[in-house]
């Protein structure tokens, strides 16, 4: 038996010895180590394997410290070399896996650096320690001496994991002042951004977004950070229905890899989540005071909550909507909340403006009873949609900023007696119909800045007594920028001689596009006045203008002519398995992806793309259009070479066409769809090929300098 046990000992060594040995090989060529997709699984095991060699070690060492004499009972030799052994090769697949882990993005840190080293060295320190045991005998004051090392590094080791996985300083932060101590600051000079959000993305955000795990190439830390954005592009952009990468992700299901924070992280709550989005649509502004905010917003209902304030909140005299209700009518773009913990009174959240339907406020009629506030901002709301929003008796609080009403059914919301508080900010009201709000029962205050009011019209407004007009900040010496205009096109795929639209949500704002790729200008660029006719692969970019304001930001967009209808496609080989798409139907759906290589609408090659096209009738053909990605921070390049080849079948191909893009110099940030236009003479396939050839080996200036770079493709047009 004790033969049995010994040989047992004898291979867990054994195989420790094995692994430590791959490890450091690994680390030696590590520069030439990539990991393949079936061991990414094993990587992400590390925070599940290592505590068990940690809680084992960590008992060995304070045995042998405690251990004083030769001829103690507490000393069991054939336990302490189980732990021992035990522990050896549980560090070193904890160590293992950690490198493995190691490689995936947002790990780029001196930290990271330290913690592997630590954990390799913690692996080799247990192996060798098991290895020598019988020279370092418990009672033996150089065996303490290696067991308070041991346990030194095994301490640091894990304070470096704790930084890296929940944030700097983890393990000694409830030492620091607490939070509330930090935030403690006056009701009337809290600000949105630094005594609400900033609070919620150093929580939520900041353990797996700062400058030691930057996940995504984005870090949270710091204003600047936060507006660069990270590999996916900007965290905000107002111009989209869905408010961008921040509030769509948030929004997602728990399951959905995207969805953040991920699952098993703390998540955000539900007014959390508001608080996010309000601050978002308001603009994000950094220097955004509470004190501005209405007591009916949300946003000013979350401050007294955080942060205090002596206000004294309305009483209702209506009862309790049924939570099951609530629940039932809550969806990821509809948010219905209360005020707070002990109030019967909702308020109401939309979000996402290409999901909004007119019968969405009709579907809130159950609550009709109950809802006090409704933000319905940059929703598609018509004016016949005041009809129904008349219907909500209780509402004291009602946003309608840049939505499309024109002001002629307003009159409509007289029939809202308790109605307090009106934002028409950016839309087309005019100014008999804001004149008529003084005859509304209980309206006290009216937001009407960027409308079409003239600077007379908007003095007139501020002199009257019943109602406070808020007609915005002015002043002679600054100027605001004015918000971008919106492409109304949702798909970027027209059909021959397609039609974009644009439109701005302030009145009387002038858009000026180009098409030719130079930068539109207030002077010399085309105005805009009807849609623009389309009639080959465009890019279109647009800045809108207004006299007293600054030029907006330009929104660029590319617009594709639809091709020749491809009736098959075969791919050469499979694209990876993560970047898999809808294989060779990806490339002929008609759908153009956005600029994420984890849409699920890429197909992404660590290798060289190559695909088949088929007609069932021949076609008279001269130009193939690829559509393409460019991330360079994610190791995806352009295509070193692009073949186009064409013939009555695949024995019979010939080169048409052969494309040399030019490789990046130095890094580009951000990411960018790319277009390649192969054009050669015109003439009859049955059967086309495309090549793709990647980059072999990613340039000295890159992070990944000497791995193999990717290519990404959505779509494949034949004109």
């Amino acid at each position: 038996m004790r033969q049995y046990v010994s040989d047992w000992k004898g291979l867990i060594f054994n195989i420790a010895f094995f692994l430590n040995g791959l490890l450091v090989f690994l680390l030696i060529f590590e520069n030439r180590f990539q990991v393949p997709f079936w061991m990414q699984a094993m990587g992400r095991m590390h925070p599940l394997v290592l505590h068990f060699p940690l809680v084992v070690l960590i008992l060995y060492s304070i045995w042998v410290i405690t251990i004083e004499k030769p001829e103690s009972t507490r000393w069991n030799a054939d336990v302490a070399d189980t732990l021992l052994v035990i522990g050896a090769l549980t560090a070193a697949v904890a160590a293992f896996s950690g490198f493995v882990l190691s490689k995936e993005d947002g790990y780029e840190s001196g930290t990271l650096l330290w913690h592997k080293w630590l954990g390799v060295a913690i692996s080799l320190m247990s192996l060798a320690w098991y290895g020598m045991r019988k020279s370092l005998m418990p009672w033996k004051i150089s065996s303490k001496f290696v067991a308070v090392a041991f346990l030194l590094v095994l301490f640091v080791g894990g304070h470096l994991g704790g930084n890296l996985t929940h944030g700097e300083d983890f393990l000694i932060s409830p030492l620091g002042p607490s939070e509330v101590e930090n935030a403690s600051v006056a009701f009337e000079e809290a600000q949105v951004y630094e005594h609400l959000v900033k609070p919620v993305f150093e929580q939520k955000c900041l353990s797996c977004h700062n400058e030691e795990k930057s996940k995504g190439n984005l870090q949270m830390q710091t204003q600047a950070l936060l507006v660069k954005g990270g590999k996916n592009g900007v965290l905000w952009d107002t111009t989209k229905a869905d408010l961008g990468l921040l509030i769509s992700r948030i929004h997602l299901p728990l399951d959905d890899k995207k969805h953040m924070p991920p699952r098993g992280k703390v998540q955000l709550t539900e007014e959390e989540v508001v608080l996010l989005a309000a601050w978002v649509k308001a603009g994000s502004r950094f220097d955004l005071k509470v004190s501005s905010l209405s007591g009916q917003d949300p946003v000013y209902a979350y401050a007294q909550k955080i942060l205090g304030g002596n206000r004294t909140e309305e009483q209702y005299d209506f009862s309790a909507a049924d939570a099951d209700e609530i629940k039932k009518l809550n969806s990821t773009y509809r948010l219905i909340k209360s005020l707070s913990a002990e109030s019967p009174a909702l308020y109401v959240n939309f979000y996402n403006s290409a999901n909004f339907k007119s019968e969405e406020i009709e579907g809130l009629m159950p609550l009709k009873d109950q809802i006090v506030s409704m933000d319905l901002s940059k929703m598609p709301l018509k004016d016949g949609d005041l009809k129904t929003l008349a219907k909500f008796p209780e509402l004291r609080k009602l946003i309608l900023n840049f939505t499309d009403i024109t002001g002629s059914t307003l009159n409509e919301l007289k029939k809202l007696e308790k109605l307090r508080e009106l934002s028409l900010s950016g839309t087309a009201v005019k100014m008999a119909q804001v004149k008529s709000l003084e005859t509304f029962p209980s309206l006290k205050k009216v937001f009407i800045w960027s409308t079409g009011l003239s600077t007379s019209e908007l003095a007139a407004l501020r002199k009257g007594q019943k109602i406070a007009f808020e007609t915005g900040f002015r002043s002679d010496t600054v100027i605001l920028p004015l918000s971008p205009p919106t492409i109304v096109n949702e798909s970027q795929i027209l059909a021959a001689d397609g039609l974009v639209s644009m439109k701005h949500q302030i009145p009387q704002t002038i858009i000026r596009y180009t098409l030719d790729g130079s930068e539109p200008d207030s002077i010399n660029s085309l105005v805009y006045n009807k849609p623009i006719p389309i009639a080959k692969n465009t890019l279109l970019k647009a800045r809108a203008y207004k006299e007293g304001w600054y030029g907006s930001k330009p929104v660029n967009r590319m617009f594709f002519i639809a091709g020749l209808h491809v009736d098959s496609v075969r791919l050469a080989k499979p694209a990876d398995q993560r970047y898999a798409g809808k294989a060779g139907a990806t490339l002929i759906d008609g759908i153009k992806s956005e600029n994420e290589q984890n849409s699920g609408k890429w197909l992404g090659y660590n290798e060289d793309f190559q695909s088949y096209l088929f007609f069932k009738k021949p076609v008279r053909a001269s130009r193939v259009t690829l559509s393409m990605l460019r991330n360079l921070g994610g190791s995806i390049f352009p295509p070193t070479r692009i073949e186009v080849w064409g013939g009555a079948d695949e024995k019979s191909l010939k080169l048409l066409k052969v494309l040399n893009p030019e490789m990046p110099a130095k890094d580009i940030p951000g990411v960018e769809s790319m277009l390649f236009e192969a054009a050669f003479e015109a003439q009859q396939v049955s059967c086309m090929k495309v090549v793709a050839k990647h980059l072999t080996k990613l340039p000295a200036w890159h992070t990944g300098k000497g791995n193999k770079a990717w290519v990404f493709v959505d779509e494949v047009f034949v004109n």
